[in-house]
C-alpha cells in the first residue's frame, strides 16, 4: 500500500520525445509559414486568379 506522497509502480513511465523534435516541428512550421507569406507577397493578386481557374476545372458542375 502507497501513500499520498510515493509513487506506484502501476503506474507507465512517460514517454518523450527526443529533444531535437520539438525544435526541428517549429523550424518546419516556420519555413511552411514564412513559404506562404513570401507567394503571397511575391505573387499575390496570381494565387487568386489560379486558384479560381483551378477550382472551375474541378468543380464543373
Amino acid at each position: 500500500m502507497t501513500g499520498l506522497g510515493e509513487q506506484s509502480d502501476k503506474r507507465p513511465d512517460v514517454v518523450r520525445a527526443p529533444a531535437g523534435v520539438g525544435t526541428a516541428l517549429a523550424v518546419v512550421v516556420g519555413l511552411i509559414l514564412a513559404g506562404g507569406l513570401y507567394l503571397i507577397a511575391v505573387r499575390g493578386d496570381a494565387l487568386f486568379v489560379d486558384l479560381a481557374a483551378l477550382s472551375g476545372l474541378l468543380f464543373c458542375f
